[in-house]
C-alpha cells in the first residue's frame, strides 16, 4: 500500500513538507502540494510557484518524484499552460483538482464545481489528454527502466475527485468519463461536494464507484481519501473496501493501491509509521517536530505573531495528545512572542499527560 500526504491549502507548504519528511517521512510515498491556480493570464502567484521550487524542498532526494503539484483550473488551456510550466521545473506528475468544495472555487467552475456539468468536464479532459502523455505503466518505461516522458513538454496527469457534487448517484457518469482517459492515478474522496468534510465517508458509494470505473475499462490505480485518522480507521475502511473488490485487469493488482491522508497526519504526524506496524508517536518526537516546524516557518513568515498563528493551525489538531490541556492550550493561543509561545509549549509538555 502506498501512502500519500493530502494537499491542504495554506498548510502542506514546503516548511511542513520538509520537516515532516525529515522526521516522519519514511513510508510516505508522495506529498501533494496545495493547489496552484492556473489563471487565464498564465501567471502563477509568486508564493505558489515558490512552494514548488526544487531548492525549497531540500529534505527530498528527487523531490520532483515525491512531491506532486496540484493544479486548480477551469479550462484545458489554462491547465496545460500550468502543467507545462511545472514540467519545466522537472516534475513528472501533476494532479488536477476536482474536489475542492469552497464556494469561491465552485462558483468559478473550478474544483468540485467542474463536477456539475459533466459534458463540459468530458470536453475539458479530452483536450488535456490529447496533449499530455498516456500514463500506461507498460508504455512510459523503456527497456532500461528510464522515463519515456522525459522529452514530452507535459507531465503525467492524475485526478483527485469526489463522488459527485450533490449526490453519489452522480458517480456513475463521472467514472465513465474518467475511465475514458489514460490518467496516472484516480484519487477519490469518499464524499460529495455537499458533504464538505463532515459526516462519515460514503464507503458503499466509494466501492460502487470503483466497480463502475473498472467495468468501464478504467485501468489507473485508485487511491482512497477520507477520514483515516487512526490505525483502527485504516483497518476498518481498508478491510471493507478490499473485500470482494475487482482487480486492475492490466496489472492484476487489487483495485486499491494507495490511501491519501490529510487531517489524520496533522493530528498524528507518525500515523503512516503506525499504519505500517511501527511505533506510536512519542512526546519527545512531537516536541522536536514542533520546534523544527516553528523554526522552518520563521524562515518563511515574517514576525513571530504570524508564525504563532501558523503553529496554531497545527495545535488545533495536535492538542488531542494532551489530557486536560485546555488551560495550557489557552496560553499557547494567547502567546504574542516566540518567548511566550515557547514557554507555553514547554508548560503543556511538563504539566499535561501525553496520550
Amino acid at each position: 500500500m502506498n501512502f500519500y500526504y493530502a494537499p491542504m491549502e495554506g498548510i502542506t507548504l514546503y516548511p511542513l513538507r520538509n520537516i515532516h519528511r525529515e522526521i516522519f517521512g519514511k513510508g510516505v510515498d508522495k506529498y501533494f502540494t496545495p493547489f496552484l491556480t492556473a489563471t487565464h493570464t498564465h501567471h502563477f502567484k509568486n508564493r505558489e510557484k515558490k512552494d514548488i521550487l526544487p531548492d525549497k524542498n531540500p529534505a527530498f532526494d528527487g523531490c520532483t518524484d515525491r512531491i506532486i503539484p496540484q493544479i486548480m483550473a477551469g479550462c484545458a488551456e489554462d491547465f496545460l499552460w500550468a502543467a507545462g510550466e511545472i514540467k519545466k521545473l522537472g516534475y513528472n506528475e501533476v494532479n488536477l483538482n476536482l474536489g475542492c468544495p469552497a464556494p469561491t472555487v465552485v462558483n468559478r467552475r473550478k474544483g468540485a464545481g467542474l463536477l456539475i456539468d459533466t459534458d463540459y468536464l468530458d470536453e475539458m479532459l479530452k483536450k488535456i489528454f490529447d496533449a499530455v502523455p498516456a500514463a500506461d505503466p507498460e508504455a512510459f518505461v523503456s527497456n532500461d527502466g528510464s522515463d519515456m516522458n522525459s522529452e514530452n513538454k507535459y507531465p503525467y496527469v492524475s485526478i483527485k475527485s469526489r463522488l459527485g457534487f450533490s449526490s453519489p448517484d452522480e458517480a456513475g457518469r463521472l467514472m465513465e468519463i474518467f475511465a475514458a482517459y489514460p490518467i496516472k492515478e484516480l484519487i477519490l474522496h469518499a464524499r460529495v461536494r455537499e458533504d464538505y468534510y463532515a459526516g462519515s465517508p460514503r464507503l458503499d458509494d466509494f466501492k460502487n464507484a470503483a466497480y463502475i470505473y473498472r467495468q468501464c475499462g478504467g485501468t489507473a490505480d485508485i487511491c482512497y481519501n477520507g477520514s483515516i485518522d487512526t490505525p483502527d480507521d485504516y483497518k476498518k475502511i481498508l478491510g471493507y473496501i478490499n473485500s470482494d473488490q475487482p482487480v486492475n485487469s492490466k496489472t492484476n493488482r487489487p483495485l486499491l493501491s494507495s490511501v491519501m491522508i490529510g487531517r489524520g497526519l496533522l493530528a498524528n504526524p507518525a500515523l503512516v509509521r503506525e499504519l505500517g506496524g511501527g511505533s506510536a508517536l512519542t512526546g519527545n518526537e512531537l516536541r522536536l517536530y514542533l520546534r523544527k516546524l516553528y523554526d522552518s516557518y520563521s524562515e518563511y513568515i515574517p514576525e513571530d505573531r504570524n508564525v504563532i498563528f501558523k503553529m496554531l493551525e497545527h495545535w488545533a489538531f495536535l492538542h488531542v495528545h494532551f489530557r486536560d490541556c485546555e488551560r495550557c492550550l489557552k496560553a499557547i493561543r494567547k502567546a504574542r512572542s516566540k518567548g511566550e509561545y515557547s514557554a507555553a509549549v514547554n508548560n503543556i509538555f511538563s504539566s499535561c499527560e501525553f496520550i
